[in-house]
Formats: structure tokens, sequence, C-alpha cells
């Protein structure tokens, strides 16, 4: 079997397209002795004649016609190979699927998503609103491409960036009792409605794991989301046990105070195990945590101090 030089191939492609030896080298970008020597070099590779020579003129002979089914089909294909790049560059084709926990949603989710992907009406994209459990557990069976949890800082793996760290906070109305604590301890919340994340939560994991440490429990508990927390606490339904990011994401009217004894809770983006490199998934990221520290740090209420913590 002859070994073809590609040189050799790509100039008698261009003679079959163009027609000549002069157009198939300016499309070459060489000269005309060049690419007459590839092509002989390639009929004598072949052992075929393929072209039949009336002074500066090619007429294709047979073989070469058929041979040129075989190039052309070749060069079909790596055009399509080019065509799956520019659309992977592009990010053509490709749905993007994102889930979070209802606390990024607004403003930071909405912000990011506007800022980010506002111009490329071209990708198509999922946005899942669950829980952090679930999230989880759909992206260890690589169904998400990023997920946006919240957990303890000690829960990062390599697959995990952290977004921002802070601490639980007892948030209460304004014109609620305690709002005049200068911090609220567990004991103080056990005469009064406490609202609560659900069981599977980690903030609601650690505060069940302190209660049973120091034998304690609140007069009643309501059990949602975190936001909902927040939206009940701002009617004076009752305490809410949330974290800064939270409360800035409900937008309601809440006075945030201290929780004592400190639960740590992280903000953070995961990624499906082994995932390659996606810069528009990595500028989400970025620009997920780049919000949340802005928002935090420009808060009103000076009682919390949002600087992110050691991890």
């Amino acid at each position: 079997m002859a070994r073809l030089n590609p040189r050799q191939i790509e100039a008698f492609r261009s003679v079959m397209v163009t027609g000549g030896i002069t157009p198939a080298a300016e499309m070459m970008n060489v000269t005309q002795p060049a690419v007459s020597r590839l092509i002989r070099d390639l009929e004598a590779s072949v052992a075929l004649k393929l072209f039949e020579r009336e002074g500066s003129r090619l007429t294709p002979s047979s073989e070469a016609i058929l041979l040129f089914r075989e190039v052309d089909r070749l060069y079909l294909g790596l055009d399509q190979i080019a065509r799956a790049a520019d659309d992977i560059r592009s990010h053509k084709n490709i749905v993007l699927r994102i889930a979070t926990v209802p606390s990024l949603v607004k403003p930071y989710l909405h912000e990011v998503i506007s800022g980010v992907l506002g111009r490329q009406a071209d990708l198509p994209l999922v946005i899942d609103v669950e829980s952090t459990s679930h999230i989880s557990e759909m992206m260890a069976a690589n169904r998400y491409d990023l997920g946006f949890i919240y957990g303890s800082p000690r829960s990062t793996t390599t697959s995990v960036e952290t977004l921002y760290t802070t601490r639980a906070v007892a948030a209460v109305a304004p014109d609620h009792e305690l709002a005049t604590h200068e911090k609220l301890t567990i004991e103080d919340l056990c005469n009064f409605r406490v609202l609560i994340p659900g069981r599977k939560t980690p903030l609601r994991v650690e505060l069940d794991r302190i209660l049973a440490r120091k034998e304690l429990t609140t007069a009643t508990a309501v059990e949602t989301s975190m936001l909902n927390c927040c939206y009940l606490a701002a009617s004076g339904t009752g305490v809410a046990i949330v974290d800064p990011v939270t409360v800035m994401g409900a937008e309601v009217k809440l006075v945030q105070k201290p929780f004592i004894p400190e639960i740590p809770i992280s903000y953070l983006a995961v990624k499906p195990p082994q995932s390659a490199k996606n810069q528009i998934v990595d500028h989400l990221v970025d620009e997920m945590r780049r919000l949340i520290t802005q928002q935090l740090h420009h808060a009103s209420n000076d009682d919390i101090d949002y600087r992110p913590q050691e991890s």
C-alpha cells in the first residue's frame, strides 16, 4: 500500500477543485512548480496517471475522478470536525444544566445568568431549583453541569469550590421582643417558635446536634426552606435560624443577630466528578462568588460580620 504525503493529497484536491495548476497554487499559497511536483509525486506513489497534460492545462483521468470522490469524503469529514470544534468553542448545540438551592436564586443567580449568558441567545439553558441533598445526588450521577448548594466547609472536595463562608444567624421581625438582644443563644429560643430548615440540611443537622447535647427543646418549630423561614420571621411568626446570604436574597425586613454557638455555613459550587474544564461554568462560578461577596460586604445591617471566615 502506498504511503501518501498529506501535502500531495492537498495539491491533488486543489487542482481538482480549481481546475488548474495556477489557481491551485494560489489556493495553497505555494508556487506553481511546487504544485506540479506534488502531483507528480502523488502519481508515482499511487502508480496511477491522474492527469492528461496539454501545455499548462491538466485534464483529470477517470482514475483521478474516482480518487477525488474518496479524497473529498475525507475533507468533508475534516470540515465536520472543524465545525464541531467551532460549536464547542462557541458552546453551540450544548445544553447547560444548572441546579441551585432556593436561597441563591434571587438576586444572585438571576444577576449572574443575565450578566454571563444574557447575550448568548444560542445557548440552551436548564435551571432547576432543588435541595442541597437532591443536587448532590444528581451531580454524582452527572445530571447537572453545575450546582450551587450550601453546607459545611468540611465537606469540600476537589469537585467543590467555596463561594462564601459565613455563620448562622437568628433573624426576627424588627418589632419582635428578641430584636433588642445583642446576640441570641440556643437557650434564648426555647420559649419561642423556631423556624428551621429541613432535616437533611447541614444547618438543621448541626442545630439538632446542639439541642441534643444541651438537652434542650424549643416551644414549637416550623420546618421549611430557609427562604420561607425568612418570610415567616418577617411576618412575626417566629425566630428563623438561617444565614446572611439567605436573608439578603429574601429581601424582607429582618433584624439579624449572631447565633451562639456558632454554626459555620458555606455556599458551594459543585461540579460532576472528573468534569472537563468549561469556560462558561468557570465564569458563572467566579461571578457568583463575586456577587455574593459584594452583596454581603455592602449589607446595611452592621450587627452581623459578613466577612468570609476561614474554612
